[in-house]
């Protein structure tokens, strides 16, 4: 990634000294891009993975504990395995990030945390063990459920006369059948408005 022909080499006793440390080092060398191609070293963007660290730890030490997201788990698990099987780590710790971003807006249950403990190893070893030891968990690598990453519900669109009218949640069984889907955009109070008399 840093090369003094690039005029990029950075000592990373520097970056842990500053009081990032060792983690938020070895996380954003992870992120800055495919690690076999050369990237700009940026100081202030180590703040953003940095941040992304905290966040971390508070969902771990300082939440409280509810909502299961059982498709986002699945889902992210199976995300990070595949990137890190390809070696493409700057898209791995974007899905950790994606995955933190959703368990802030829905809040998260204990295996949800676990999860996020777990695939935070290869980049953060630090905090991983200390988030598993403050739960109770062992290290052992996640798999994922394939049955969990189908979703029950689907949104679809409604258009009429190619303007967006409504979004519908309708289940995934019932979106097989257009007459169900057809029959449940009708009865949306918007659409009604456009198509009446049509």
């Amino acid at each position: 990634k840093m090369s003094k022909s690039k005029g990029n080499v950075i000592d990373p006793l520097d970056v842990i000294n500053d009081g990032y440390g060792a983690d938020t080092l070895r996380t954003y060398e992870m992120f800055i891009g495919p690690y076999d191609q050369d990237a700009a070293w940026d100081t202030n963007s180590i703040g953003g993975v940095y941040r992304f660290l905290n966040r971390c730890w508070t969902l771990c030490f300082e939440s409280e504990l509810t909502n299961d997201n059982k498709i986002i788990r699945n889902k992210t698990i199976k995300r990070v395995t595949e990137d890190l099987h390809r070696r493409s780590f700057n898209t791995a710790v974007a899905a950790l990030m994606e995955y933190v971003n959703e368990l802030y807006k829905s809040g998260a249950s204990k295996e949800d945390v676990i999860t996020l403990a777990k695939l935070l190893g290869p980049f953060a070893p630090h905090l991983s063990a200390e988030m598993l030891e403050h739960l109770n968990s062992d290290d052992v690598w996640p798999t994922w459920d394939e049955k969990a990453l189908v979703e029950d519900e689907v949104e679809i669109v409604v258009q009429v006369n190619g303007k967006l009218r409504a979004k519908i949640k309708v289940s995934t069984e019932d979106a097989k059948t257009q007459a169900i889907v057809e029959g449940l955009a009708l009865q949306n109070e918007n659409v009604k408005k456009f198509v009446s008399g049509a």
